[in-house]
């Protein structure tokens, strides 16, 4: 009868772990030091500045996300925001995600758990380029910025 040596014993226990963190999928773990928090005006900088090879790019792609439930988004939220609530985010990132190149989150106010778990989640799920808006509606509102009501200048989800 043949044995395995450790260093097969320690090849087989690595590939077991690959496979199995294959199967159940792959989380990048997160802590609040992770996120990245700006100002209102910050968060539009971001989104104007333009990307590439002496701005040869243009804009980034930009998603302006809005975790809340939907009748906190719908009595404000910022233009052009999409509302994902955070439930949703894992479940749908793929058809509503892919395509930007730039996550701005944010939340009702200064208590931002939401924008938080919703920066993070979008972080575990691979995404990069991921900022948090800190005050969210209200320091948006407090730098003189306009919000809109209802679904006007709402962008739906694909």
């Amino acid at each position: 009868m043949i044995f395995p040596t450790n260093s097969l014993r320690m090849q087989i226990a690595a590939l077991s772990v690959t496979g199995a963190s294959l199967l159940v999928g792959c989380d990048r773990s997160t802590t609040d030091r992770d996120i990245l928090w700006v100002t209102p005006r910050e968060a539009i900088g971001l989104s104007e500045k333009p990307m590439g090879t002496f701005g040869s790019k243009g804009p980034p792609r930009t998603l302006w996300l809005d975790p809340r439930l939907p009748d906190q988004f719908t009595r404000e939220h910022l233009p052009g925001a999409t509302n994902i609530p955070f439930p949703e985010i894992a479940k749908s990132h793929e058809a509503t995600c892919k395509d930007f190149d730039l996550f701005i989150v944010y939340d009702s106010d200064y208590d931002d758990v939401m924008a938080k778990a919703a920066s993070k989640r979008l972080l575990e799920l691979g995404y990069n380029e991921v900022f948090t808006i800190r005050g969210g509606v209200k320091a948006w509102q407090r730098d003189g910025l306009k919000v809109d009501k209802g679904t006007d200048g709402a962008v739906t989800p694909k």
